[in-house]
């Protein structure tokens, strides 16, 4: 069942292959000049109840987008963190004239599109329709139909993703980037705890509705296949009830960066890669002259994968599939620069290094001017491509009115990147990119990699540590040692073959067949895997009746067929598929060879960790000593993927216990396979392996 990793990870690496062979990438377009950017004329009115109302024409398509933007200050939540989240998710289901289910009914019938979000909601349909979606937008938003099995159906929702979350390393990174960049008390650092969420009452929802849809902080943009006049009558009547309301005004401390760049190591146990941010606030606004130098200079950083990161830390490296920075500027708050990556554990603390020295290389050289103008064209390209959204054009018509920029702001926006010099770039890094008041969030698992964090050098002094939980509190530094003080990882493997049926009956096993199934993408996909006690395997995946994936193992050779291609396994694979061939590899091992390297979280269980080589660990459970999780990095093609395999729902067969769910998880990608037959000791003709 391991090999299914493998074989994933080789499939999706000749995947990338395929495509990349048909792009010619030698010849490098030629750059064009800066064209200046027509959205068209702006037409606004304002209603009564302080509603703005901004409309841009657009003929050439029979479409039309409308934005509702409420442009409240920033505030806090307080104790009740997740009320935002639950009237968000409350909002768009209907109103008190209009039941849930006709409303979303009448929004497909017109083929609409229509969210809500945080800031308010978006919608956009077919020309002939946009009159009766404007009605509904208007009467979800000012008339919503506040339930509450409604509301106790959306809390459990956000419980359940919080539970979820808590195991997932990116979202803890995150989470804990986000507090300490900012302070608890900021509203970019408050998060939803299940505490904080249980305790939002509807009535919460409801009071927070009341103070944040205010006409007269709010902006509707409308942009599209439409008459002003027409329209404006339509505005008029739809939004007319809407109230004026007096702001609330909330107060926060202004976050602020350390005196000396130090590192934020974040426990996570069960992570099997680590996650990297390096990051820093700063005064940068839109309406400064110098935004336009300080987002060419992130660009040239960690913009894309012509930047510095990518190409240090994946390509010449190979430490990462992506390394990236970005700058995001607030008008009400600070601003933040934040560079980041995920590497596998090896490699922790020399992806961090190179961040720094990358930022920092920023600061201290000039850019070259082939490196400038390709950035600068990349970025324009990318610029035009997003006007192609009216969602986009709303946003940026809204920036110019609620930031107080220049009304040409974004006409002129691509002659000013062009304009930019390599001067500029250096200053902004240097006024911007604080490499030496850095916070170094790493997220990952302390017993791999935080000896060698701590060993980090930076200008002759090894960096500060300081050390979080997975919700941001302060702890001491973890203690890995003692987990494992009274065990050895020889009894540990002896107490898990006792546990599956004992040795005796582990050895009368001489061949096995398993029958899985999984669904991938909403299709079945199938797996069968035979072996026996002569290091001979064959494993297949099937999808609609038809192999897609095969690999075969026989006593000292290997091989896989995927996509109608043949690639002998050598040197260190095969040896690895050698391993992989045995049935219970745990009656074969040197004890004496193996590391036990402490204890890990396990979906929520402690597990042993043993390292069986350099490429992989296996983890038992330290109760029952199953079995739960194997990790291990594959080389394929010159790139290394990690792989968690995890193991689950152990069920006895013939006096022999088994896993019968088994989850491979690559990334992002995330599939179940159930075991639905296993015939032990069959009979195995060996040309099945030829």
């Amino acid at each position: 069942m391991k090999n299914v990793a493998t074989l994933l990870i080789l499939l999706l690496a000749l995947t990338h292959n395929s495509i990349q062979a048909q792009i010619d990438r030698s010849q490098r377009p030629q750059a064009a000049a800066a064209p200046e950017i027509d959205f068209g004329d702006v037409k606004e009115f304002t209603l009564p109840n302080g509603l703005h109302v901004l409309v841009i024409e657009n003929h050439k398509l029979p479409r039309v987008s409308v934005s509702l933007k409420l442009d409240n200050p920033l505030s806090t939540q307080g104790s009740k963190v997740g009320a935002k989240s639950l009237l968000t998710a409350m909002l768009g289901k209907g109103s008190i004239s209009i039941p849930k289910d006709d409303f979303e009914a009448q929004i497909d019938q017109m083929g609409a599109h229509f969210h809500f979000n945080e800031d308010g909601a978006h919608a956009s349909s077919l020309t002939r329709y946009f009159s009766s979606l404007l009605k509904l937008l208007a009467d979800a938003a000012l008339h919503p139909n506040f339930l509450a099995e409604e509301f106790d159906k959306e809390k459990d929702k956000l419980l359940e993703g919080i539970k979820a979350s808590d195991k997932d390393v990116k979202a803890v990174a995150q989470r804990v980037q986000n507090l300490l960049s900012y302070g608890a008390q900021h509203p970019y650092g408050e998060f939803m705890t299940k505490e904080s969420v249980g305790g939002v009452q509807l009535q919460d929802v409801q009071r927070l509705y009341e103070q944040e849809f205010i006409p007269n902080n709010a902006y509707l943009v409308i942009v599209g296949d439409v008459m002003l006049e027409p329209i404006k009558k339509e505005v008029t009547q739809a939004f007319k009830t809407w109230k004026k309301k007096k702001l609330i005004a909330n107060t926060f401390p202004n976050p602020t960066n350390v005196e000396q760049t130090q590192i934020d190591f974040v426990e996570m146990p069960n992570a099997v890669q680590s996650e990297i941010a390096v990051i820093n606030t700063n005064a940068l606004k839109r309406s400064d002259p110098e935004y336009f130098d300080g987002i060419i200079a992130n660009q040239i950083l960690g913009g894309g994968a012509e930047a510095r990161l990518f190409l240090n830390l994946r390509e010449d490296k190979g430490f990462t599939y992506g390394a990236y920075s970005q700058m995001n500027t607030h008008h009400k708050t600070q601003s933040r620069f934040k560079a980041g990556t995920s590497v596998r554990n090896a490699v922790t603390d020399s992806a961090v290094v190179e961040i720094l020295y990358e930022i920092n290389r920023m600061r201290e050289e000039l850019v070259d001017d082939e490196a400038l103008a390709l950035v600068k064209a990349k970025y324009a390209g990318n610029f035009i491509r997003s006007m192609e959204d009216p969602e986009t054009i709303a946003d940026f018509q809204l920036d110019i009115l609620t930031e107080n920029l220049p009304h040409d702001f974004y006409k002129t926006f691509l002659k000013k990147v062009n304009a930019v010099t390599k001067e500029e770039v250096q200053k902004a890094a240097q006024k911007y990119l604080l490499g030496s008041q850095a916070r170094v969030v790493v997220t990952g698992k302390g017993s791999d990699i935080l000896s060698a964090l701590e060993s980090i050098n930076l200008d002759g002094k090894n960096l500060k540590v300081n050390y979080y939980d997975s919700y941001g509190n302060s702890i001491a530094r973890p203690d890995y040692e003692s987990q494992i003080a009274d065990i050895t990882a020889a009894q540990i493997i002896n107490y898990y073959i006792k546990a599956v049926g004992g040795r005796e009956k582990l050895l009368s096993v001489n061949a096995v067949n398993e029958k899985y199934e999984g669904t991938v993408q909403g299709m079945t996909l199938e797996m069968e895997s035979v072996k026996t006690t002569k290091k001979q395997l064959l494993l297949e995946m099937k999808m609609m009746g038809n192999v897609i994936q095969k690999q075969v193992v026989n006593e000292d050779t290997a091989y896989m067929e995927m996509q109608g291609q043949r690639i002998n396994l050598e040197g260190a694979t095969l040896e690895q598929s050698l391993e992989e061939a045995q049935i219970f590899p745990e009656l074969n091992w040197d004890l004496d060879a193996l590391e036990l390297v402490g204890v890990s979280d396990v979906n929520g269980r402690a597990a042993y960790e043993i390292k069986v080589s350099e490429q992989k660990s296996i983890f038992y459970d330290q109760e029952t000593f199953f079995k739960t999780q194997i990790v291990q990095t594959v080389e394929m093609m010159g790139n290394s993927q990690t792989s968690t395999i995890l193991l689950d729902n152990y069920k006895i067969e013939d006096g022999i216990f088994f896993a019968h769910k088994t989850t491979v998880n690559m990334g992002p990608q995330n599939i179940d396979f159930n075991l639905k037959e296993i015939q032990i000791n069959p009979e195995v003709p060996d040309h099945l392996f030829e």
